[in-house]
């Protein structure tokens, strides 16, 4: 069995979705986009989705960050400021 075979076999234990995408842990509704990935200077672009209304917010993480807690960390921190500046924007005008 190929690894391409194996994934599809496995595919209800993966956490992408059809389109490549992955819940971010601990904000509800908010998903993860596929990354892309800057060959010139290995930076990470990441790109977040909020299901409720298709809203995206985008980031981009050095090449020297790979561990995927601090990415989480960093989408959280993302998430909550982006819903904080809706909320005042709201509020505001």
């Amino acid at each position: 069995m190929t690894q391409a075979d194996d994934a599809a076999t496995n595919r209800g234990a993966s956490p992408l979705d059809d389109e490549g995408r992955v819940a971010v842990a601990g904000a509800d509704g908010w998903l993860y986009l596929p990354f892309r990935h800057d060959e010139n200077t290995g930076e990470h672009e990441i790109t977040l989705q909020r299901e409720e209304d298709g809203e995206e917010v985008r980031f981009t993480m050095p090449s020297f960050m790979e561990q995927g807690d601090e990415l989480g960390e960093i989408a959280l921190i993302v998430i909550r400021a982006r819903e904080r500046w809706r909320e005042l924007k709201g509020v505001g005008g």
